[in-house]
């Protein structure tokens, strides 16, 4: 079950950033945010930059991506583990935890940057990852798979292309995340008074995913 008061938004942050394994494209969105967002942007990134971490840091397919990308993943590295919880498996198949203090968050943000596990391919593979926001009412941007957000709508769920432009669901790898840098760098410019608005707006959205999803 999860708590009606977590289907909030108090205003505190617009983006969240929940990562855990270090790919190319949740380096690449968390220290744009970070960087570029921070006062907006709530980020926990639970992966260390030791020894035994550091095979795992997509550095060279971030490159790829951007190259700009590395100035601001550079600086954020040396914040690495970026925690707001101590929470290590938030994200077990075995069973997530509702009741963890990182989902208590989501009454603080209004969106959530979500990057799913497969991102390439012939491929839909949705997590756990992408039902969260839904169980808790909020928003999502989705980095994953070419036409990620159409099969979701295929499976009955709404997504947001009536309050910004989704058009990065056609797109995969670089050409996506620049696509998703630029959609955050817009609804950045929106003042509190219209993301409000915006929240409200959507509430018939949010309200059929969850319960579509309870069903």
């Amino acid at each position: 079950d999860i708590s009606t008061d977590l289907h909030v938004w108090n205003k505190e942050k617009v983006f969240y950033c929940l990562f855990g394994r270090p790919t190319a494209s949740r380096l690449g969105l968390a220290s744009f945010c970070y960087n570029k967002h921070k006062q907006n942007s709530l980020i926990h990134f639970s992966y260390s930059t030791s020894d035994n971490d550091k095979i795992h840091f997509e550095i060279d397919k971030l490159f790829a991506y951007d190259t700009n990308a590395i100035i601001n993943v550079g600086s954020f590295l040396e914040k690495l583990p970026l925690t707001i919880s101590h929470t290590k498996n938030y994200t077990a198949f075995d069973g997530y935890d509702y009741n963890d203090r990182l989902t208590t968050f989501y009454k603080d943000i209004l969106i959530d940057i979500v990057v799913e596990s497969h991102v390439s391919g012939n491929t839909f593979f949705p997590t756990e990852k992408i039902f969260r926001p839904m169980l808790l009412k909020k928003p999502f941007i989705a980095f994953a798979s070419k036409n990620f957000l159409c099969y979701l709508r295929q499976m009955g769920f709404r997504t947001f292309h009536d309050f910004w432009n989704e058009d990065y669901d056609g797109y995969e790898g670089k050409d996506r995340y620049k696509k998703i840098c630029k959609l955050i760098d817009q609804i950045s410019k929106k003042s509190k008074e219209d993301l409000e608005k915006m929240y409200w707006d959507m509430t018939y959205s949010l309200d059929h995913n969850y319960n579509l999803l309870q069903d």
